[in-house]
């Protein structure tokens, strides 16, 4: 959708006639335009129905390009002259942000249209919403009408740091002037110009005096047809020409520099969507690598962000300390398993698996062990792209056999085949038995994600292997390191995935969901054992990322648990898991199909060879889905706040895609 939101920062300060006049000086300009309201009050009441006397402005300034008069273009109209979420309630009625945009975008299909909003950014609509949202998600230029009075510096300076805030554009302010000048117009003037300097912004019109009826007609389009160039600036940029320059210059995840995997341009996310910048939504089955888990542009950790980058965005975490981290700290204390008393703030789940590493190592040279080396892990594991982190991930079927003469040689054990949703059988422990029996004068700590193995094959298995590697790494006086950097905080049904085993471990990795998605942010907890014994006779921990505590990552991951711990997440990971499993139960019955697990809120369709990615990729995006499959898998770990209409529209696109390719 292309064109402009009209706001003001009041009611009564001629947003009517400036849109009016814009779509005149567009229409006079050879542009096809429509100007378009999504709600309007104090409508009259007729024989021919509600008639709203504002929207019939624009006809009369472009009714030479309407000669069967101007078309309805008031999506919901209320006979009160009041708030529009009042009118709406007293007609029983209810506004949303996302109705009103698709029906503002169902008017103004294939045309430029001209979005007059109802009063100002704040106007509410509804359910704690506002017009801002209505804005959010027509994400058009914004233009403020301004009335030239006493209190519109702050007026006019406060919507415009709104709509920024809001992720908006400001196309420029129009200034117009309704009441006589009682002096030479200095004080105007000045007023002018501060908005011009104060709100960084574009002057679009300094409209004189005028009551705004037939006889300013002319004078309103005039000055709305000089601005047409400063409005032609703000144009979008060109998308294809992004996309190649993308493809040409920018090295994405896992992929080609020369031959990349296609990628799509993303304007704007909220909620469960991500809206690329056609216009087209899809809903996120990934949750951006599982880490938004309250979804989008959630307004709690949006406020979260900007009331700590109004004090601080970044201080040096060497010799200083701040309240978001040492908050975080003690949440984080309080929610992990027992005994995980002293917290180290990392980058990124790498760094935070690189730290725990250390750690293993610090505390078993501190001890005198200086033999034990090595780490243990399982194969089919994934913990993350930096040296430390690869050497313990899967080393013949993960993405870094590559490195192999790089990497320091750890010890594996095989893959669990003790599946999650089947009866235990012990022995599936006795070659990780055997093997640490081998190797433990010479093993620092065992690693392994709990109970779900990631991004090295999506497998899910036994907690009681899991109970078994913690009684067998007490047994040889090794230390247990548990990464859940993927699985923590709800993911899989419980808020750490080791509770489904009933254990804690030594150190504890955590990542991904710990920001909510908005800031890159982990850490690596330890038990006092640990930390103590590696800082014995002044000794201490050799790692200090720059961004280390990072005080807007620690304020919005604050946020982010506390909202956990406000809404009921075990329900809607426990409804999550119910929806996929009902929604991924046909793929079983296809023939390419090797498996379909469910667990919390991970759904996984394996199948019997790797899957096209480009391919199944732009399937997936024309029927409105972002998945992005690897390997044989094809998986969803969606936000927690997914419908259960949105679990059933991912599960019906994985079906359809594997049976249309199974015929190719």
């Amino acid at each position: 959708m292309t064109g402009f939101f009209i706001t003001g920062t009041d009611t009564g300060v001629g947003k009517t006639c400036i849109t009016a006049a814009l779509l005149r000086a567009f229409l006079d300009a050879g542009r096809h335009a429509l100007a378009v309201k999504p709600v309007q009050t104090g409508c009259l009441k007729t024989e021919h129905g509600l008639v709203a006397e504002d929207a019939e402005v624009y006809g009369r300034l472009a009714a030479p390009y309407f000669p069967d008069g101007y078309p309805e273009v008031c999506c919901r109209k209320y006979i009160p002259a009041c708030s529009p979420h009042l009118a709406a309630d007293m007609a029983g009625d209810t506004l949303t942000p996302d109705t009103l945009a698709e029906e503002v975008r169902t008017l103004g299909a294939n045309t430029l249209t001209l979005v007059e909003g109802a009063g100002g950014v704040a106007v509410p609509l509804g359910d704690g919403m506002t017009m801002l949202d209505l804005m959010q998600r027509l994400d058009l230029p914004v233009i403020i009408v301004a009335d030239n009075k006493l209190g519109m510096i702050n007026h006019t300076l406060m919507t415009i740091e709104m709509v920024r805030n809001a992720g908006l554009s400001v196309a420029g302010v129009v200034i117009n002037n309704t009441t006589p000048v009682s002096d030479d117009g200095s004080l105007r003037r000045s007023n002018v110009a501060t908005i011009e300097e104060y709100g960084d912004v574009s002057i679009l019109a300094d409209i004189p005096n005028c009551d705004g009826g037939t006889k300013s007609d002319a004078l309103f389009v005039e000055a709305m047809a000089k601005a047409l160039p400063l409005l032609d600036s703000t144009a979008k940029s060109d998308v294809q020409n992004d996309l190649n320059f993308d493809a040409d210059h920018i090295w994405h995840p896992y992929t080609s520099a020369t031959n990349p995997l296609p990628t799509v341009k993303v304007r704007s996310a909220r909620g469960t969507r991500l809206i690329l910048e056609d216009d087209t939504e899809l809903v996120d089955g990934m949750a951006s690598w599982w880490c938004a888990i309250h979804g989008y542009a959630h307004p709690t950790l949006d406020r979260a962000m900007r009331e700590q980058q109004g004090r601080m965005s970044h201080v040096m975490f060497g010799g200083l300390t701040h309240d978001p981290a040492i908050s975080l700290c003690r949440k984080l204390i309080d929610l992990a398993p027992e005994g995980l008393e002293h917290v180290f703030l990392a980058d990124s789940g790498s760094v935070s698996v690189e730290v725990a590493l250390k750690m293993a190592l610090q505390y078993m040279q501190t001890k005198g062990e200086v033999e034990r080396t090595k780490l243990f892990t399982v194969r089919g594991g994934y913990h993350g792209d930096t040296c430390g982190a690869m050497s313990v991930c899967d080393p013949n079927n993960g993405m870094h056999h590559l490195f192999s003469g790089l990497l320091p040689k750890q010890i594996f054990a095989p893959r669990p085949a003790c599946r999650f949703d089947e009866e235990y059988d012990p022995s599936s422990l006795e070659e990780a038995a055997r093997v640490l029996k081998k190797h433990s004068s010479e093993i620092a700590a065992i690693i392994v994600e709990p109970i779900v193995q990631g991004a090295g094959g999506m497998w899910f298995y036994h907690p009681e292997y899991l109970r078994g590697l913690r009684a067998l790494a007490d047994e040889h006086g090794i230390l247990l390191i548990l990464d859940e950097i993927a699985t923590g905080f709800g993911r899989t049904g419980k808020f750490f995935a080791s509770e489904w085993a009933g254990i804690s471990p030594d150190i504890l990795c955590v990542g991904k969901g710990l920001s909510g998605g908005y800031m890159t942010l982990a850490a690596t907890l330890a038990t006092s054992e640990v930390a103590h014994t590696i800082s014995a006779d002044g000794g201490v921990l050799m790692h200090g990322p720059t961004f280390m505590g990072n005080p807007l990552a620690c304020a919005v991951a604050n946020a982010s648990l506390d909202l956990l711990q406000q809404t009921d997440w075990q329900s809607q990971v426990h409804n999550i898991e119910t929806w996929l499993n009902q929604a991924l139960a046909p793929c079983r019955e296809l023939r390419d199909v090797a498996n379909v697990r469910v667990l919390g809120a991970i759904g996984v369709v394996e199948l019997d060879a790797p899957v096209n990615v480009p391919q199944l990729q732009e399937q997936f995006i024309q029927r409105g889905v972002w998945l992005r499959p690897f390997g044989k898998l094809i998986y969803a770990m969606p936000p927690y706040i997914i419908s259960e209409e949105e679990v059933a529209r991912i599960g019906a696109v994985i079906h359809n895609a594997i049976a249309e390719n199974r015929h190719q």
